[in-house]
């Protein structure tokens, strides 16, 4: 089906980024957990410096969501569906985006301040902006309080829009989900 057949669908650009996104999500979880629970300080760094690989990359396929999204208008919303539910799917997608444009940055400021290797996979070496100095203690500490709870409210938000997602597909039967999943 194309495109202009189901205009309730978001194109592919947007489901690539959106699963990619979605993907590089859990995969964080998975290593800023694994991090701060490592046994060892050798297994602490791999999963750390694996977080802040990802976190870069998730940065930046943020950023280009983001400009896509600007540069793009959304499907209308489904027949019938109610303000109240758009309002709360809207607040929760923008606070979505606001948790992660939050984690890289303040990700970025505690890694620069472990003055640990900040290459993206061995490809290109990321540039650290500032120099941390020891006065600096205040910001690495706000930076990491900031990262850690920002990262915790983007895991409600995701459980919150996961189980939307489910109870349009199950309770609701609507076809809701198949918006993102052609």
């Amino acid at each position: 089906m194309t495109q202009a057949a189901t205009p309730h669908v978001w194109n592919r650009t947007a489901r690539f980024l959106h699963w990619v996104v979605a993907v590089l999500i859990v995969a964080q979880f998975i290593t800023g957990w694994s991090s701060e629970n490592a046994e060892t300080r050798q297994a602490e760094l791999l999963f750390g410096r694996t977080h802040f690989q990802f976190g870069v990359l998730l940065g930046g396929l943020i950023l280009l969501r983001l400009l896509w999204r600007l540069s793009h208008v959304a499907p209308p919303p489904a027949p019938g569906e109610p303000v109240w539910r758009r309002r709360t799917a809207a607040w929760v997608h923008g606070l979505i985006y606001l948790a992660l444009l939050i984690l890289p940055v303040t990700g970025y400021i505690v890694w620069v301040h472990m003055k640990e290797a900040m290459d993206l996979f061995g490809l290109v070496t990321v540039p650290a902006v500032f120099t941390p100095t020891p006065d600096d203690e205040r910001l690495w500490a706000g930076a990491w309080y900031v990262h850690f709870f920002a990262g915790w409210m983007l895991l409600g938000l995701v459980a919150l829009h996961v189980g939307a997602a489910l109870y349009h597909q199950f309770v609701l039967k609507d076809g809701l989900i198949r918006r993102m999943g052609r």
